[in-house]
């Protein structure tokens, strides 16, 4: 009985031989693995004497850092000149960006649970910026920026803080003007004339965003006549660099003259705007005459004529019998308005306004309500197969733009 019970012992040790063999042979090769890799950093295996450890305290290394620059002054002295040149610009024009920062209380309406109507008020805040304009303290930005707002803290360069009040507003060319509540004087800058910018050169961007202090940006005018909207018309385009909160800054020429307001930025992701290239800005004459309409009889002054137009297109010129690669269509004329009074008729095709040649109705109403109130402006119309000349005398809309087109 003894034996049997013996060999079964030995039979069941051989079965499990094997596998108890294989196991140890794993954690064998485990330990040794990593043994290797600690000693591969410097550590202490613990268990494996005469292994370097790691030390608790590093080792200096040698070093030399250069002492020259690679180039001189002289090598690069344009350069040098321009690195310093624009900096006196900048030193120039920044005490005259502000930053503004609005209040004010925006009501909700809401519905209970029953459907009945009720309103919420809410407080709003919002920020920008702006540029002083007169030694008085009058201070121009976007419309946008102020809109709906009551109360308006201006931030002068280097912290001075006081309150302003809003003096009038051109929601069209998204112009406000504020006044600082005290007598100054301040340091201003000077509006440039904006008809001597040339696609091509150099200017800077400048504003005061979130209250940082100001921000310059340098680039270059990309284009010209460029519209964002049916209202914004005639913008210039920039590469430089327009950031969020640098709304109603000043774009300045080489001379820290004002030439444009920086109104938008072009961006295809509406829901976290980014600077992509393609800024815009407002020209310095159209902010000129807004400011001088405000500041005179408190709001803009727009001209009117008093027609409705429409785009030419294939159809419309194949129905009139039209060959002209310009002008658009008048397809109806107000009663008693200054087109009527001319002799402007339904179905004439205006070509050009003062010699300046019409391409679309939007074109021609910016010159409209540009032009000055009172003044005669000439009329190339073009009248089945004959070319009249008329002249109109502006008079002043009543409304914030003038007839829209027919679209």
């Amino acid at each position: 009985m003894l034996a049997i019970y013996g060999q079964s012992v030995l039979a069941m040790l051989s079965s499990i031989r094997k596998p108890i063999f294989l196991i140890a042979v794993f954690f064998v090769t485990y330990g040794a693995v990593s043994a290797l890799r600690k000693c591969a950093n410097g550590e202490s295996t613990g268990w494996l004497p005469g292994l370097p450890q790691k030390t608790s305290e590093p080792r200096p290394e040698k070093f030399t850092l250069p002492e020259l620059p690679p180039l001189n002054v002289g090598n690069v002295e344009l350069l040098s000149r321009l690195n310093d040149e624009y900096a006196t610009l900048t030193r120039a024009v920044v005490p005259s960006v502000v930053s503004i920062d609005t209040q004010g209380i925006q009501t909700q309406r809401l519905a209970d649970f029953w459907g009945r109507v009720y309103e919420r008020r809410m407080p709003t805040q919002g920020q920008g910026s702006g540029v002083i304009v007169s030694k008085e303290g009058h201070v121009v930005t976007n419309h946008h920026v102020i809109a709906g707002q009551q109360k308006f803290r201006i931030t002068l360069h280097g912290g001075k803080t006081y309150t302003a009040r809003l003096i009038g507003e051109d929601r069209l060319l998204d112009i406000a003007v504020l006044k600082i509540d005290d007598e100054g004087p301040f340091q201003s800058l000077k509006l440039g004339d904006s008809s001597q910018v040339q696609v091509g050169q150099l200017v800077f961007a400048v504003g005061n965003p979130f209250g940082l202090g100001e921000t310059v940006t340098q680039g270059i005018i990309s284009a010209k006549e460029r519209s964002i909207s049916d209202n914004q018309r005639d913008l210039f385009q920039t590469d430089a660099a327009i950031n969020p909160g640098n709304s109603g800054g000043p774009l300045v020429n080489l001379r820290g003259e004002i030439i444009g307001i920086n109104v938008a930025i072009f961006s295809p992701d509406r829901q976290n705007p980014g600077f992509q290239g393609v800024g815009f800005s407002i020209p310095s004459n159209d902010v000129r005459d807004a400011i001088e309409q405000i500041l005179e009889r408190g709001r803009p002054i727009r001209g009117f004529l008093g027609v409705q137009m429409r785009d030419l297109d294939l159809m419309l010129r194949s129905q009139l019998d039209y060959g002209g690669e310009s002008g658009c269509l008048v397809t109806a004329v107000v009663p008693g308005s200054p087109a009527e009074a001319a002799g402007l008729q339904q179905w004439d095709v205006i070509i050009s306004i003062d010699g300046k040649t019409i391409q679309n109705s939007n074109q021609l109403f910016s010159i409209i309500q540009s032009s000055r109130v009172g003044g005669t402006v000439v009329l190339e119309v073009w009248r089945g197969g004959t070319i009249v000349k008329l002249q109109a005398k502006i008079a002043e809309s009543d409304a914030d733009a003038s007839v829209p087109p027919d679209k």
